[in-house]
């Protein structure tokens, strides 16, 4: 192989691993909506669960605190799929401020319907996206 061969196929080689790398990490798009008027207190809140779309719980975790903060985060894990969930809840004068739920998943159906529950009530359904994830971003602050 020529000299200039060789360097044509390192550039190659280099432009197809700068296009990987970037595909690789594209972000999928966070879903970021109104917190239902139905949820009033999350700092109470204990259990997530992620159903599919016939009501089976596929995820569940349990919202413990993390020392020193205001979150409170959960591990989701169970027959499909793996995540993570994210309370943050401000109060003025013991009142709810502002609450915010956030939700990553990975490992889904890809586009297949799921539906959010806390302490078993439906806070939210979605889909997940072609890479079989969702990042979901429920909050008090958003309005529609």
């Amino acid at each position: 192989m020529t000299r200039t061969g060789g360097i044509l196929v390192t550039i190659a080689g280099v432009v197809l691993f700068v296009l990987g790398s970037q595909e690789l990490q594209a972000q999928t798009k966070p879903i970021r909506e109104p917190l239902p008027a139905t949820v009033t207190d999350l700092d109470q809140a204990q259990l997530i669960e992620i159903k599919n779309d016939a009501g089976v719980s596929i995820l569940k975790g349990t919202f413990e605190n993390k020392s020193g903060t205001r979150e409170r985060r959960a591990k989701l894990s169970g027959i499909s799929g793996a995540g993570s969930a994210e309370i943050e809840v401000s109060k003025k004068d013991g009142q709810v401020k502002d609450q915010e739920l956030e939700v990553e998943l990975k490992r889904l159906l890809y586009g297949a319907p799921y539906k959010i529950f806390v302490d078993n009530k439906e806070v939210f359904m979605f889909s997940a996206d072609d890479k079989g994830k969702a990042i979901v971003k429920l909050s008090s602050k958003i309005t529609k």
